[in-house]
């Protein structure tokens, strides 16, 4: 006999959502088994490199930062592994210019380099998300400063923080080629624009509480790329 915690007695189970699932097997004698399962929901890049994802709030995010290295079109682009080390790319992700993050859009919301029905965040998607971890208004429209100390939204967001977002603290790439604080702080790019040579992000420090909003950095710099969802 099989049992499955969703109220099937099928020994097989198909067209079900993502979730955990506990089953028992039990046989005529009453011996019984009982184990546990884990169903992730995927989507894939351009390279078929696959991302899980979390629903925050009304926003679905993707739990991983982008590591594809072809835009929607197939055409090759440039994305720097850390140090150019492939091996961290499965971990940490590839960072990215402003205008190859975009596809060279300057839309606010574009879907960029992203899956298709994914984009780049806007700066204010950001701050409905920093919002819903806590952080009010005020703070979240706070320019070029650390905001939402007291609310815990940098703890949050961060690997093993409560919203699942996960960020890695992957680093960044300078305009002179040059790679720094990995292990120390993650930059990730927004789609909005700030003018011709910047753009808004997201700062990231080990052990902050705080999340930074710049617009500071040139666009030519190498941050990490996390994907949002459209809206249904």
């Amino acid at each position: 006999n099989y049992s499955w915690s969703n109220g099937s007695e099928s020994q097989n189970i198909d067209k079900i959502s993502a979730g955990t699932y506990e089953i028992t097997v039990s046989d005529t004698i009453g011996q019984y088994a009982t184990e546990t399962v884990e169903l992730i929901d995927s989507v894939y890049d351009y390279d078929g490199n696959a991302y899980s994802y979390v629903k925050i709030g009304e926003q679905v995010w993707m739990q991983q930062n982008l590591r594809v290295t072809h835009n929607s079109e197939g055409y090759e682009i440039e994305a720097y592994a850390y140090n150019h080390n492939e091996t961290m790319v499965e971990t940490y992700g590839r960072l990215y210019t402003w205008d190859v993050a975009m596809n060279a859009s300057i839309v606010e919301e574009a879907q960029g380099i992203c899956p298709a029905g994914w984009h780049i965040p806007s700066d204010e998607e950001f701050k409905i998300l920093e919002m819903e971890l806590g952080m009010t208004r005020e703070e979240a429209d706070r320019a070029n400063t650390w905001r939402g100390y007291s609310a815990g939204v940098g703890a949050a967001l961060e690997n093993g923080g409560a919203s699942g977002f996960n960020v890695m603290f992957s680093g960044r790439r300078e305009a002179n080629g040059g790679f720094r604080l990995w292990g120390n702080s993650e930059y990730t790019w927004t789609s909005t624009n700030s003018n011709d040579n910047y753009a808004w992000r997201r700062c990231f420090q080990v052990g902050d509480k705080s999340v930074g909003r710049y617009n500071t950095f040139p666009k030519s710099w190498g941050f990490s790329v996390r994907c949002i969802k459209n809206p249904e």
